[in-house]
C-alpha cells in the first residue's frame, strides 16, 4: 500500500485492464475513412501534450490519498485489510509524504509504517521503472493506438485503445476515453504487459474527476491483483481515493 502514492494525481499509477474501462455510457463504433482507418494523428498530438502536464503533475501536485487493499480467499471473502491515509505536499525542493494513518487487520501500526517510510528514503528509485501514459511523446513510438468508439451522448467523448509492440512491465495494454478537443484523459484503464515475479496479472482502472491548473488529475484508483508461488495464491482487491489536489508551485 506504501507505494500507492507514487500512482497518484500523477499518479502516480499504478498499477495497470487490457481494454477494461470504468464504466460509460454506451457507444457507437467511429465510421472509417475510405482507406478503412481512422486518422488519429492530431489527437495523438493532444494526448502527447496532455501526458506532459501529467508528468509534471507527478512533481509538483499535493493532495489527500486515502486507500485500502483486501486480501481474498479462495471463496473471494476478505482475509485481510490494509488501510492508508497520507498526505503528498510538493515543494521545489522536495515532495513530502507524510503516513496519517495505517492499519492492518483493524490494528493501527502507523509507527511501524513511518519508520518503515524512513528506513526507504535513503533508496533510489529505478528510472527504468519510472511511470508513463502511453501517450507521452517519448513514450507513443512503443505502441499502436486505435480510435475504438465515440461516446453516443457526448460525440467530444472518444475511446483509444493503445497495445505495445513489445512486452515489458513499463509497457501497458488497454485504453482511455479521451476529450477529444482537449485531449485529456477521462478514464484510463490498462495492465502491465509483463508482471514482476510472482505476479500474475494487475488491472489498473483510474478516473481522472481531480480538476488543476495542469488539467485533470486522477481521483479514484481501482486495482486488482493475482499472484502467489506454486500452489499458495494471492488474490488482492484496493482502491484509492485523491482529494484535495492541487499544483503547488
Amino acid at each position: 500500500m506504501a507505494r500507492c502514492s507514487r500512482f497518484a494525481p500523477l499518479l502516480l499509477v499504478l498499477l495497470a485492464g487490457a481494454g477494461s474501462t470504468v464504466a460509460i455510457p454506451s457507444a457507437a463504433h467511429d465510421a472509417p475513412t475510405a482507406q478503412g482507418k481512422v486518422d488519429i494523428g492530431p489527437l495523438l498530438s493532444r494526448l502527447g501534450s496532455y501526458a506532459l502536464r501529467f508528468e509534471q503533475m507527478e512533481k509538483r501536485g499535493s493532495f489527500l490519498l486515502k486507500g485500502r487493499m483486501d486480501e481474498l480467499d479462495t471463496s473471494g471473502g476478505v482475509d485481510g485489510t490494509k488501510e492508508l491515509v497520507l498526505r503528498v505536499t510538493a515543494t521545489p525542493g522536495e515532495r513530502v509524504t507524510e503516513i496519517l494513518k495505517y492499519i492492518e487487520d483493524g490494528e493501527d501500526k502507523t509507527g511501524e509504517a513511518r519508520a518503515k517510510q524512513a528506513k526507504a528514503k535513503s533508496e533510489k528509485p529505478d528510472a527504468k521503472k519510472k511511470f508513463r501514459l502511453p501517450f507521452h511523446p517519448l513514450e507513443q513510438r512503443r505502441y499502436a493506438f486505435t480510435l475504438v468508439e465515440r461516446d453516443a451522448r457526448s460525440r467530444g467523448r472518444v475511446r483509444v485503445a493503445f497495445k505495445p509492440f513489445e512486452r515489458a512491465e513499463t509497457a501497458f495494454a488497454g485504453s482511455a476515453w479521451v476529450d477529444e478537443a482537449s485531449g485529456e484523459v477521462l478514464t484510463l484503464g490498462f495492465s502491465p504487459t509483463k508482471t514482476p515475479l510472482f505476479i500474475d496479472h494487475v488491472d489498473i482502472k483510474m478516473l481522472f474527476d481531480n480538476a488543476t491548473s495542469l488539467g485533470r488529475a486522477p481521483s479514484s484508483v481501482w486495482f486488482e491483483a493475482r499472484g502467489g508461488l506454486l500452489i499458495i495464491k494471492k488474490h488482492y482487491l484496493g482502491t484509492v481515493t485523491l482529494t484535495d489536489a492541487k499544483i503547488s508551485f
